[in-house]
């Protein structure tokens, strides 16, 4: 289910600007500190820094995982094994076989932050050196919502961008908790950094 909640247009009127304070900046929490350095530039200023939710890794190895659990399950149903091998170490390979994409997610999983600031959305990976994917807030045309079976179960969401850039695909926060307020907080920071683009 998939459900468009904000757009700003290509076109931004600038008729009247907001004289309204900056967004509320949200207080960094201790957990923040596992932010690489680097991430941010000379004045930009971190809003909301969240991490996936620890259930994408489980989230996103669902298919090898029910593989490889079927098929260690019907080994030992059937009795049937890899010549050469017992029925129990077939099975022992099957569940280690499907475990592997599930490590590879937690590995992946742990480096990763979700980072918004007052200039720009972005995704950044790595513990030493960061590698940061990230997008103008005044560039950003649209946001969604969107949510598989397994993430509404979890009460997750994953919110994509789209930005002016038709060249540039859009990118994910994957599955996220409480994916609206989250959603909201980005909303109201690209509104505010059009209106400050607009009265500058």
């Amino acid at each position: 289910m998939t459900q468009a909640i904000f757009s700003s247009p290509n076109t931004i009127r600038c008729a009247t600007a907001m004289s309204e304070a900056p967004a509320h900046t949200e207080k960094m929490a201790p957990v923040w500190a596992g932010l690489p350095t680097g991430v941010v530039d000379g004045g930009e200023v971190v809003l909301l820094a969240i991490k996936p939710s620890a259930w994408k890794p489980v989230l996103s190895s669902l298919a090898p995982l029910a593989i490889g659990c079927s098929l260690a399950i019907g080994a030992g149903l059937l009795n049937a094994s890899i010549p050469g091998m017992s029925v129990a170490a077939t099975a022992q390979m099957f569940l280690l076989l499907a475990m592997v994409p599930l490590g590879i997610g937690v590995v992946r999983w742990v480096p990763t932050w979700y980072v918004l600031t007052n200039r720009r959305v972005m995704i950044v990976q790595g513990v030493r050196e960061a590698r940061i994917r990230s997008c103008l807030l005044v560039d950003v045309r649209n946001t969604y919502i969107n949510a598989d079976v397994a993430e509404r179960l979890l009460k997750l969401g994953t919110i994509s961008f789209v930005s002016n850039d038709t060249k540039e695909l859009p990118s994910h926060w994957q599955s996220i908790a409480q994916p609206a307020e989250v959603h909201e907080k980005i909303r109201r920071a690209v509104e505010n950094a059009i209106d400050q683009h607009c009265a500058s």
